[in-house]
Protein backbone atom coordinates (compact mmCIF):
# COMPACT_ATOMS: atom_id res chain seq x y z
CA UNK A 1 0.00 0.00 0.00
CA UNK A 2 1.24 3.63 -0.68
CA UNK A 3 2.55 5.85 1.99
CA UNK A 4 0.12 7.99 3.67
CA UNK A 5 2.87 11.22 3.88
CA UNK A 6 3.56 10.87 0.64
CA UNK A 7 -0.13 11.01 -0.53
CA UNK A 8 -1.05 14.22 2.05
CA UNK A 9 2.16 15.42 0.94
CA UNK A 10 1.40 15.17 -3.45
CA UNK A 11 -2.40 16.91 -2.03
CA UNK A 12 -0.50 19.59 -0.16
CA UNK A 13 1.70 20.39 -3.59
CA UNK A 14 -1.70 20.83 -5.44
CA UNK A 15 -3.31 23.82 -3.72
CA UNK A 16 -3.35 26.48 -5.78
CA UNK A 17 -1.01 29.66 -4.49
CA UNK A 18 -2.62 33.04 -4.54
CA UNK A 19 -0.97 36.24 -3.01
CA UNK A 20 -3.21 37.84 -0.20
CA UNK A 21 -2.65 41.30 1.60
CA UNK A 22 -4.97 42.67 4.59
CA UNK A 23 -7.06 45.79 4.09
CA UNK A 24 -8.80 47.45 7.06
CA UNK A 25 -11.72 49.93 7.31
CA UNK A 26 -10.89 54.08 7.47
CA UNK A 27 -13.18 56.39 7.67
CA UNK A 28 -13.88 58.22 4.32
CA UNK A 29 -16.20 60.93 2.63
CA UNK A 30 -18.10 60.34 -0.04
CA UNK A 31 -18.47 62.62 -3.37
CA UNK A 32 -21.19 62.74 -5.47
CA UNK A 33 -18.98 64.29 -8.86
CA UNK A 34 -21.40 64.99 -11.73
CA UNK A 35 -21.12 66.58 -15.20
CA UNK A 36 -21.99 70.16 -15.36
CA UNK A 37 -22.16 73.24 -17.24
CA UNK A 38 -22.54 76.91 -16.78
CA UNK A 39 -25.33 79.56 -17.94
CA UNK A 40 -25.77 82.83 -17.89
CA UNK A 41 -27.31 83.74 -14.19
CA UNK A 42 -29.52 86.07 -16.00
CA UNK A 43 -30.51 86.62 -20.02
CA UNK A 44 -32.37 89.89 -21.39
CA UNK A 45 -33.24 91.14 -24.42
CA UNK A 46 -33.77 94.85 -25.03
CA UNK A 47 -35.87 95.63 -27.60
CA UNK A 48 -37.92 98.82 -28.48
CA UNK A 49 -40.32 100.75 -26.97
CA UNK A 50 -40.74 103.46 -29.25
CA UNK A 51 -39.91 103.79 -33.16
CA UNK A 52 -37.17 105.91 -34.88
CA UNK A 53 -33.54 106.40 -36.12
CA UNK A 54 -30.76 104.93 -34.27
CA UNK A 55 -28.37 108.07 -33.18
CA UNK A 56 -25.88 106.17 -31.02
CA UNK A 57 -25.05 102.30 -30.17
CA UNK A 58 -22.23 102.77 -27.41
CA UNK A 59 -22.82 99.23 -26.58
CA UNK A 60 -20.34 97.18 -28.74
CA UNK A 61 -20.67 93.23 -29.05
CA UNK A 62 -18.68 91.42 -26.33
CA UNK A 63 -17.65 94.45 -24.24
CA UNK A 64 -19.44 95.36 -20.68
CA UNK A 65 -22.00 97.55 -19.79
CA UNK A 66 -22.25 98.70 -16.40
CA UNK A 67 -26.06 98.93 -15.03
CA UNK A 68 -28.01 102.34 -16.32
CA UNK A 69 -25.72 102.64 -18.73
CA UNK A 70 -26.68 103.20 -22.93
CA UNK A 71 -26.86 100.67 -25.22
CA UNK A 72 -28.98 102.13 -28.12
CA UNK A 73 -29.85 105.37 -28.50
CA UNK A 74 -32.59 106.17 -30.71
CA UNK A 75 -32.64 110.18 -32.08
CA UNK A 76 -35.83 112.01 -30.49
CA UNK A 77 -36.73 113.93 -33.44
CA UNK A 78 -39.90 116.02 -31.98
CA UNK A 79 -40.35 114.36 -28.81
CA UNK A 80 -39.29 116.95 -26.85
CA UNK A 81 -41.76 119.20 -28.40
CA UNK A 82 -44.63 117.35 -27.67
CA UNK A 83 -44.02 117.13 -24.39
CA UNK A 84 -44.02 121.52 -24.26
CA UNK A 85 -46.74 120.99 -25.79
CA UNK A 86 -48.56 118.52 -23.21
CA UNK A 87 -47.31 120.82 -20.56
CA UNK A 88 -48.80 123.92 -22.09
CA UNK A 89 -51.90 122.11 -22.26
CA UNK A 90 -52.03 120.45 -18.51
CA UNK A 91 -51.69 123.99 -17.49
CA UNK A 92 -54.70 125.50 -19.72
CA UNK A 93 -56.46 122.30 -18.49
CA UNK A 94 -55.71 122.87 -14.81
CA UNK A 95 -56.74 127.25 -15.37
CA UNK A 96 -60.24 125.75 -16.48
CA UNK A 97 -61.19 123.07 -13.73
CA UNK A 98 -60.17 125.70 -11.30
CA UNK A 99 -62.11 128.38 -13.48
CA UNK A 100 -65.27 125.56 -13.04
CA UNK A 101 -64.83 125.21 -9.33
CA UNK A 102 -65.15 129.12 -8.94
CA UNK A 103 -68.29 129.16 -11.16
CA UNK A 104 -69.79 126.35 -9.26
CA UNK A 105 -69.61 128.39 -6.40
CA UNK A 106 -70.99 131.34 -7.65
CA UNK A 107 -74.05 128.67 -8.68
CA UNK A 108 -72.60 129.69 -12.79
CA UNK A 109 -71.59 126.14 -14.09
CA UNK A 110 -73.42 122.69 -14.28
CA UNK A 111 -72.71 119.55 -12.67
CA UNK A 112 -71.35 118.39 -16.54
CA UNK A 113 -69.33 120.63 -17.25
CA UNK A 114 -67.33 120.67 -14.22
CA UNK A 115 -67.13 117.29 -15.01
CA UNK A 116 -66.04 117.90 -18.20
CA UNK A 117 -62.84 120.44 -16.88
CA UNK A 118 -62.18 117.50 -14.77
CA UNK A 119 -61.88 114.64 -17.23
CA UNK A 120 -60.05 116.94 -20.01
CA UNK A 121 -57.60 117.78 -16.78
CA UNK A 122 -57.25 113.89 -16.39
CA UNK A 123 -56.34 113.49 -19.76
CA UNK A 124 -53.69 116.65 -20.01
CA UNK A 125 -52.05 114.76 -17.46
CA UNK A 126 -51.52 111.19 -19.40
CA UNK A 127 -50.67 112.84 -22.27
CA UNK A 128 -47.87 114.59 -20.74
CA UNK A 129 -47.15 111.86 -18.85
CA UNK A 130 -46.85 109.42 -21.27
CA UNK A 131 -44.69 111.92 -24.01
CA UNK A 132 -42.29 111.95 -21.14
CA UNK A 133 -42.17 108.17 -21.00
CA UNK A 134 -41.29 108.15 -24.99
CA UNK A 135 -38.69 110.95 -24.71
CA UNK A 136 -36.99 109.09 -21.72
CA UNK A 137 -37.42 105.67 -23.72
CA UNK A 138 -34.95 106.93 -26.30
CA UNK A 139 -32.29 105.48 -24.25
CA UNK A 140 -32.40 101.89 -24.11
CA UNK A 141 -30.11 101.10 -20.56
CA UNK A 142 -28.85 97.68 -19.66
CA UNK A 143 -31.16 97.23 -16.51
CA UNK A 144 -27.96 94.95 -14.55
CA UNK A 145 -24.16 94.79 -15.36
CA UNK A 146 -23.77 92.49 -18.03
CA UNK A 147 -22.08 91.35 -21.58
CA UNK A 148 -23.71 92.76 -24.72
CA UNK A 149 -23.61 89.02 -26.74
CA UNK A 150 -25.73 90.46 -29.56
CA UNK A 151 -26.48 93.79 -30.99
CA UNK A 152 -28.02 93.45 -34.72
CA UNK A 153 -28.55 97.00 -35.20
CA UNK A 154 -26.17 100.34 -36.27
CA UNK A 155 -26.02 103.72 -35.85
CA UNK A 156 -28.83 105.20 -38.95
CA UNK A 157 -31.24 102.02 -38.84
CA UNK A 158 -34.45 102.25 -38.01
CA UNK A 159 -35.47 100.75 -35.15
CA UNK A 160 -39.11 99.62 -34.75
CA UNK A 161 -41.42 98.97 -31.51
CA UNK A 162 -40.62 95.66 -30.43
CA UNK A 163 -37.50 95.27 -32.32
CA UNK A 164 -34.40 94.17 -30.84
CA UNK A 165 -31.36 96.41 -29.43
CA UNK A 166 -29.51 94.09 -28.04
CA UNK A 167 -29.58 90.99 -25.94
CA UNK A 168 -27.11 90.83 -22.55
CA UNK A 169 -26.08 87.74 -20.43
CA UNK A 170 -25.20 88.24 -17.07
CA UNK A 171 -21.89 86.62 -16.36
CA UNK A 172 -20.96 87.53 -12.71
CA UNK A 173 -22.66 85.70 -10.70
CA UNK A 174 -22.52 82.83 -12.88
CA UNK A 175 -25.27 79.70 -12.60
CA UNK A 176 -23.97 76.30 -12.82
CA UNK A 177 -26.67 73.42 -13.69
CA UNK A 178 -26.12 69.84 -13.28
CA UNK A 179 -28.79 66.86 -13.41
CA UNK A 180 -29.11 64.26 -10.50
CA UNK A 181 -30.64 60.61 -10.79
CA UNK A 182 -33.54 60.00 -8.72
CA UNK A 183 -31.45 58.08 -6.74
CA UNK A 184 -28.97 60.95 -5.76
CA UNK A 185 -31.41 63.38 -5.64
CA UNK A 186 -32.50 62.78 -2.02
CA UNK A 187 -28.79 63.41 -0.66
CA UNK A 188 -28.85 67.08 -1.85
CA UNK A 189 -30.12 69.80 0.38
CA UNK A 190 -30.56 73.57 -0.55
CA UNK A 191 -27.68 75.79 0.66
CA UNK A 192 -25.47 72.73 1.17
CA UNK A 193 -21.16 73.41 -0.14
CA UNK A 194 -19.95 72.19 -3.06
CA UNK A 195 -16.90 72.08 -5.64
CA UNK A 196 -17.16 73.55 -9.08
CA UNK A 197 -14.34 72.35 -11.13
CA UNK A 198 -13.28 73.41 -14.86
CA UNK A 199 -10.77 72.40 -16.94
CA UNK A 200 -7.48 74.66 -17.32
CA UNK A 201 -9.28 76.44 -14.15
CA UNK A 202 -9.42 77.07 -10.77
CA UNK A 203 -11.99 74.93 -8.33
CA UNK A 204 -14.58 77.54 -7.05
CA UNK A 205 -16.38 76.60 -3.95
CA UNK A 206 -20.13 77.40 -4.33
CA UNK A 207 -23.87 76.64 -2.49
CA UNK A 208 -26.96 74.67 -3.68
CA UNK A 209 -29.14 77.35 -4.74
CA UNK A 210 -32.02 75.63 -6.78
CA UNK A 211 -33.44 72.00 -6.40
CA UNK A 212 -36.07 70.97 -9.40
CA UNK A 213 -39.60 69.51 -7.91
CA UNK A 214 -40.31 67.98 -11.25
CA UNK A 215 -38.16 65.26 -13.12
CA UNK A 216 -37.20 65.86 -16.68
CA UNK A 217 -39.77 63.93 -18.75
CA UNK A 218 -36.74 62.77 -20.64
CA UNK A 219 -34.25 61.95 -18.59
CA UNK A 220 -35.79 61.12 -15.53
CA UNK A 221 -33.18 63.43 -13.70
CA UNK A 222 -33.55 66.19 -11.73
CA UNK A 223 -31.81 70.24 -12.24
CA UNK A 224 -29.73 71.39 -9.28
CA UNK A 225 -28.28 74.86 -9.86
CA UNK A 226 -25.50 76.46 -8.22
CA UNK A 227 -24.14 80.44 -8.31
CA UNK A 228 -20.53 80.61 -8.37
CA UNK A 229 -18.54 84.35 -7.89
CA UNK A 230 -17.13 84.90 -11.55
CA UNK A 231 -15.55 89.01 -11.17
CA UNK A 232 -13.12 88.39 -13.77
CA UNK A 233 -15.55 86.73 -16.39
CA UNK A 234 -12.96 84.26 -16.39
CA UNK A 235 -16.29 81.28 -16.74
CA UNK A 236 -17.81 81.75 -19.85
CA UNK A 237 -21.58 80.08 -20.72
CA UNK A 238 -21.47 76.98 -21.60
CA UNK A 239 -17.99 75.56 -20.21
CA UNK A 240 -18.47 72.09 -19.21
CA UNK A 241 -17.12 70.68 -15.67
CA UNK A 242 -17.89 68.36 -12.51
CA UNK A 243 -19.72 69.42 -9.40
CA UNK A 244 -18.80 67.43 -6.62
CA UNK A 245 -21.06 67.56 -3.35
CA UNK A 246 -19.42 66.13 -0.41
CA UNK A 247 -21.29 63.19 1.28
CA UNK A 248 -21.67 62.27 5.55
CA UNK A 249 -18.32 60.31 6.51
CA UNK A 250 -19.07 56.21 6.01
CA UNK A 251 -16.66 53.65 7.49
CA UNK A 252 -14.98 51.57 4.19
CA UNK A 253 -12.32 49.97 2.89
CA UNK A 254 -9.62 51.21 0.34
CA UNK A 255 -8.88 48.38 -2.18
CA UNK A 256 -7.37 48.15 -5.89
CA UNK A 257 -9.88 47.87 -8.69
CA UNK A 258 -8.48 45.55 -9.98
CA UNK A 259 -9.83 43.11 -7.25
CA UNK A 260 -13.27 43.21 -8.10
CA UNK A 261 -14.94 40.06 -9.57
CA UNK A 262 -18.93 39.40 -10.74
CA UNK A 263 -20.63 37.01 -9.08
CA UNK A 264 -23.10 34.87 -11.03
CA UNK A 265 -25.89 37.65 -10.74
CA UNK A 266 -23.29 40.37 -12.40
CA UNK A 267 -23.10 42.26 -8.49
CA UNK A 268 -19.54 43.35 -7.52
CA UNK A 269 -17.62 41.04 -5.25
CA UNK A 270 -14.17 40.31 -3.89
CA UNK A 271 -12.51 37.11 -2.78
CA UNK A 272 -10.73 36.33 0.22
CA UNK A 273 -9.24 33.90 2.56
CA UNK A 274 -10.24 33.18 6.56
CA UNK A 275 -8.08 31.89 9.14
CA UNK A 276 -8.20 28.18 7.22
CA UNK A 277 -7.20 29.57 3.97
CA UNK A 278 -10.47 28.64 2.70
CA UNK A 279 -12.25 30.79 0.02
CA UNK A 280 -14.92 33.09 0.50
CA UNK A 281 -17.10 35.80 -2.33
CA UNK A 282 -18.26 38.57 -0.44
CA UNK A 283 -20.53 41.07 -2.46
CA UNK A 284 -19.23 44.92 -1.93
CA UNK A 285 -21.08 48.35 -2.94
CA UNK A 286 -18.91 50.46 -4.10
CA UNK A 287 -19.09 54.39 -2.56
CA UNK A 288 -16.56 56.10 -3.67
CA UNK A 289 -13.44 55.89 -6.37
CA UNK A 290 -10.25 57.74 -6.23
CA UNK A 291 -6.70 57.60 -8.07
CA UNK A 292 -5.79 54.54 -5.77
CA UNK A 293 -8.67 52.57 -5.66
CA UNK A 294 -12.20 51.97 -5.06
CA UNK A 295 -13.64 52.86 -1.78
CA UNK A 296 -16.43 49.78 -0.85
CA UNK A 297 -18.58 48.37 1.79
CA UNK A 298 -19.72 45.46 3.14
CA UNK A 299 -16.59 43.54 4.50
CA UNK A 300 -15.60 43.34 7.78
CA UNK A 301 -12.97 45.64 9.99
CA UNK A 302 -10.12 43.89 8.75
CA UNK A 303 -10.09 41.21 6.13
CA UNK A 304 -7.49 39.23 4.00
CA UNK A 305 -8.22 39.52 0.20
CA UNK A 306 -6.82 37.58 -2.42
CA UNK A 307 -4.71 40.12 -5.04
CA UNK A 308 -3.21 37.91 -7.25
CA UNK A 309 -4.92 34.75 -8.86
CA UNK A 310 -8.66 35.52 -7.44
CA UNK A 311 -9.98 34.59 -11.65
CA UNK A 312 -8.34 31.24 -11.00
CA UNK A 313 -10.22 30.13 -7.55
CA UNK A 314 -13.41 29.23 -6.50
CA UNK A 315 -15.77 29.86 -3.46
CA UNK A 316 -14.86 26.70 -0.83
CA UNK A 317 -11.63 25.95 -2.66
CA UNK A 318 -8.56 26.06 0.25
CA UNK A 319 -5.31 27.12 -1.34
CA UNK A 320 -1.67 28.21 -0.60
CA UNK A 321 -1.31 32.05 0.45
CA UNK A 322 1.54 34.31 0.04
CA UNK A 323 2.13 37.67 1.31
CA UNK A 324 3.86 40.18 -0.94
CA UNK A 325 7.61 40.74 0.05
CA UNK A 326 7.12 44.33 0.79
CA UNK A 327 4.41 43.06 3.92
Amino acid sequence: SPDPTASQQMVGNQLTKVQVSQYSQRTFTPELSLPSKTEPYRIVELKAQVSGLLLDVPGRRGSKVEQGQPVCVIEPMDRPFRVDRAAAQLEQAQIAYRGALQLKTAGYQSELAIAKAKANLKSAKLTLEQSEIDLNNLRINAPFTSIIETRPVEIGDFIAVGQLCARLVELDPIKVTTQVSEADISKLKLGESAVATFFNHNNVNVEISYIAHEANAKTGTYLVEVIADNPNFSLRAGMSGRLKFSQPPVQAHLIPASLIVLDAKGEPSVRVVDENNLVKQINITVVGETEQGLWVQGLPDMITLITVGQNYVSEGETVETYFPPSE
